[in-house]
């Protein structure tokens, strides 16, 4: 199964934790690292997490914003371990089908949780009869 390790600026990746376990319930194989002011720390804290959570199918380092410190770190470690990679700009979608995904190889894997990212980005928007209504209303 492939460990999880969630990353980001202060507590965003134990909120999002917490988030996705409120539909999941609780997961194994999963650490969070948040990133305060410290690089090195960080760096000492990403590197024993991927070691915790590694079970030989690979891990998977899930930063908040693809370019931060969390990111960058992280693919510093991900360059030296053949097993490891990062993805940058993570949302609930993502994690929640990773969760459910995670006995797939590493590269199937990480495609298939940025594309659901992707897919689940999406703009409200009213159909025109609705508009029209509310504006016949004065709304």
């Amino acid at each position: 199964m492939i460990g999880f390790v969630l990353t980001g600026h202060g507590p965003f990746p134990e909120g999002v934790l917490q988030s996705v376990q409120l539909i999941t319930g609780e997961v194994s194989q999963v650490k969070v690292v948040p990133f305060e002011t410290d690089t090195i720390k960080l760096q000492n804290e990403l590197e024993t997490a991927i070691a915790e959570v590694d079970t030989g199918s690979g891990v998977v380092c899930f930063a908040d914003l693809a370019g931060g410190t969390p990111f960058n770190v992280s693919s510093r470690i991900a360059v030296g371990k053949e097993a490891v990679q990062v993805i940058g700009g993570i949302n609930t979608p993502m994690l929640l089908s990773g969760f459910f995904q995670r006995e797939q190889d590493l590269d199937t894997f990480v495609n298939a949780v940025v594309q659901e990212g992707k897919d689940n980005i999406k703009p409200f928007e009213m159909n025109k009869k609705e508009k029209a209504a509310d504006h016949s209303n004065g709304i």
